[in-house]
């Protein structure tokens, strides 16, 4: 069943516009809206303010608001691929390698930056998707995913990785890569900037457009393996897409903001509760929902624990657990 879409986006549109003013708003000195309005029409760089609301708070904001919409699609994307209601980037190991090809440029390069090219997204994508396909093989058996076997493989590759990041971060050469390092791996939005934005938006326009044809077989895939190649869904090619937009959009947020979990466990249930299953619309409010989310959480970090903010890592997770417990104590969510 799906339900009508158009208000549900006007009114994340809505929330999304109010977000990103207040976060303009809230920092380390007072802004009010008219500020706010001369610095975006009429931008001065020789002002210090202006300056820093442009260079440091407008690319955190776009931070937050890509990385919540790529961690929120790429979640929905995880629970399509094995039809079950824990899947995200996080249980499935995606995040936790790119963490850890992340960690290796931070920890063994003095430059993260070769060519112009920023080093850490690439690596994260490259570590993301190599650690998603070995639990995606780990978790198959004559070429059919198990869910469960697949979520469990999941959680032993995310531990092995975890550990092989600690033992980096225990390595770090210098006081200033292990600080680097254990700030990153909390969760947040203080390496942002323009230069680094390109990223996550391009991964995320690259992957929107694709899916934009996939949304039918990614519809029935919802509805249960069998049931979609009964329908005529190529399920294996059409697993494998997936397998690599997820990993391409959790690779770019991850080398960025660190690993900000639970948006892709959250959002996508949400979306399919105020949409239903298989609402043509779903992918895109599932986008503008969790850029809503993570932009609520970080503009809470900072009210916090001001200027700076707590890492917003934290803040996703008092969120995160307790709803991951209501799935399974709620919905009897089976392995």
């Amino acid at each position: 069943m799906s339900r009508p879409a158009a208000p549900w986006i006007l009114i994340s549109l809505g929330l999304l516009l109010v977000l990103v003013v207040l976060g303009l708003r809230i920092g380390s000195f007072a802004t009010d809206y008219a500020f706010i309005g001369r610095t975006l029409l009429h931008y001065n760089p020789q002002d210090p303010a202006q300056l820093a609301l442009v260079e440091l708070r407008l690319p955190r904001i776009m931070m937050a608001l890509l990385a919540g919409a790529s961690l929120a699609v790429s979640g929905y994307l995880m629970q399509a691929m094995v039809n079950n209601a824990l899947a995200d980037p996080y249980l499935l190991g995606t995040a936790s390698g790119a963490s850890l090809g992340a960690i290796l440029c931070f920890s063994l390069l003095t430059n993260v930056t070769v060519a112009g090219i920023y080093l850490p997204p690439v690596a994260a994508l490259f570590g993301g998707l190599v650690t998603t396909l070995l639990v995606v093989a780990l978790g198959s058996q004559r070429g059919q995913l198990i869910p469960g076997q697949l979520l469990l493989a999941g959680v032993a590759i995310s531990s092995l990785t975890a550990a092989l990041g600690g033992l980096l971060s225990f390595l770090a050469s210098s006081e200033g890569q292990l600080r680097t390092v254990v700030f990153w791996a909390m969760g947040s939005f203080e390496r942002a900037g323009w230069d680094v934005l390109p990223y996550p938006a391009g991964a995320l326009a690259l992957a929107l457009f694709l899916l934009v044809f996939l949304q039918k077989d990614l519809n029935v895939l919802l509805l249960g393996e069998e049931r979609a190649q009964t329908l005529g869904v190529p399920v294996a090619r059409t697993r494998w897409i997936l397998v690599v937009l997820a990993a391409t959009l959790t690779g770019c947020v991850v080398a960025l903001c660190g690993p900000v979990g639970f948006v892709g466990l959250m959002i996508p249930h949400l979306t399919r509760w105020l949409l239903g299953v298989t609402g043509r619309a779903n992918l895109l409010f599932c986008a503008l929902l969790g850029a809503d989310f993570l932009l609520g959480c970080d503009l809470l970090a900072r009210l916090l624990y001001p200027p700076a903010g707590l890492p917003v890592g934290l803040i996703t997770a008092l969120f995160g657990v307790p709803f991951f417990v209501y799935l399974l104590r709620k919905k009897r969510v089976a392995l």
